[in-house]
């Protein structure tokens, strides 16, 4: 167990210790919850890598702060679905920290100990009094449990279609269990570009493993790189995108900074989040996932990978089954991966067999007639669409995780204020 997390039917409650809630505001036309409150029941270390957009919103700048000031240290984080609180100044800051001084007396924990994020419109402020007014209540309906986590998970959600969660179960090397659990919300504007100091991607994980805030940034900013770094439904890289991680140390023992099994059960709770994410993305038919090997080096492999997952005209032929080799090459070419055009060999496939693209830097015989025709047929039937890339250079390899462009993102987008 220690090798590999036992997934488990689980959300951020999931570890010994946290709680949490969701509840409606008002701030969404819809009326559904837009207010969720996670908290741990003790002192937890935390961690967290942020939006490296030049415009950042004022949660982003007021949890990246607070989150220095207390040296990693929290009792949770405050989270308004609806309203970005993006491009809103020196007001947009003190919104922010007006909802997190009323959480903060609700709950009765110590000032500066609450984080915040928010996901919406880019431009409105945060309906302060409104806010203020539910959180008595979001504090109220704190549970631990499958059921708070679900309420949580759903609070968050703007444009997306299903909450996302997960939750795993490991073993440390001295054979103490623990829990990684986390919830995450993204649909549309996602393109993640996550690293420390620097519609959204949030995610939140929740652990009762010890660790020291310095171990816990080290394992979330490289896990980050490999997971929600790799993720792109549309190519935009939001205000507001955060990633924060919790551990609370309930499971007992010495910090686990070092221990694999810690890593491990982080790295495969944001790689499930980030494989959802990219499935609920906004107007999405069909999610991509391109396995690129053979490369250099992790970096190059990870700009091949990403291209291809990133490339709108890649995306736009998924969308139509259209097997377009070309567009997969081009991205390739221009993703400034190095690779051995003699040696490069795309192939599709749907978890159970092959059909080749592209060979030796050449596209297989047929493709612009009968063989073309059949693989029509066969993405047409696919609703996860996987392409394997060799580049014919070294050892390294890595995945990112997209999604096609339908007229359905198009219709969302267009019509998202309106």
């Amino acid at each position: 167990m220690n090798g590999a997390g036992v997934t488990m039917d689980g959300g951020i409650t999931f570890p010994q210790g946290f709680r949490s809630s969701g509840v409606a505001c008002g701030i969404k036309r819809s009326f559904r919850p837009d207010l969720a409150l996670v908290v741990t029941d003790t002192e937890a270390a935390a961690a967290g890598v942020f939006t490296t957009n030049r415009i950042r919103a004022a949660p982003v700048v007021l949890t990246e702060d607070r989150l220095a000031r207390t040296g990693g240290k929290t009792r949770g984080v405050l989270v308004v679905s609806g309203v970005a609180n993006a491009l809103t100044g020196p007001e947009g800051r003190k919104d922010s920290e007006l909802l997190l001084d009323a959480a903060e007396r609700s709950l009765g924990v110590p000032a500066g100990s609450l984080y915040h994020a928010a996901t919406g419109v880019i431009g409105p402020r945060i309906p302060v009094d409104l806010v203020t007014k539910h959180i008595p209540e979001a504090v109220g309906f704190l549970e631990p449990g499958r059921n708070a986590a679900r309420r949580s998970a759903s609070a968050i959600m703007t444009t997306d279609t299903v909450a996302k969660e997960a939750a795993v179960v490991l073993r440390r090397a001295n054979g103490t269990k623990f829990r990684v659990g986390g919830m995450a919300k993204g649909s549309g504007m996602i393109a993640p570009a996550l690293g420390p100091p620097h519609a959204t991607t949030l995610g939140f994980l929740s652990t009762d493993c010890p660790a020291t805030p310095e171990g816990l940034q080290k394992i979330l900013s490289e896990e980050a790189d490999r997971t929600f770094n790799m993720v792109c439904v549309d190519g935009d890289t939001s205000t507001n995108d955060t990633l924060l991680v919790f551990a609370n140390g309930r499971a007992g023992g010495a910090p686990a900074d070092e221990d694999p099994a810690l890593r491990a059960g982080i790295g495969q709770v944001l790689e499930q989040l980030a494989r959802a994410v990219a499935r609920d993305g906004e107007g999405a038919t069909k999610m991509l996932t391109v396995k690129v090997s053979g490369a250099a080096d992790t970096g190059g492999a990870r700009l091949a990978a990403r291209a291809i997952a990133r490339s709108v005209l890649v995306k736009t032929a998924l969308f139509g089954s259209d097997p377009n080799v070309g567009r997969i090459a081009c991205a390739l070419g221009y993703s400034g991966a190095g690779f051995e055009l003699d040696e490069l060999r795309v192939d599709l496939e749907d978890g159970n067999r092959r059909w080749p693209l592209i060979q030796e830097g050449h596209p297989v015989p047929g493709l612009d007639n009968g063989a073309g025709k059949r693989l029509h047929t066969i993405l047409q039937r696919m609703d996860e669409v996987v392409l394997r890339v060799e580049l014919g250079q070294g050892p390294a390899g890595a995945t990112a995780w997209g999604c096609d462009l339908s007229y359905g993102y198009v219709q969302i987008n267009a019509q998202y204020r309106t």
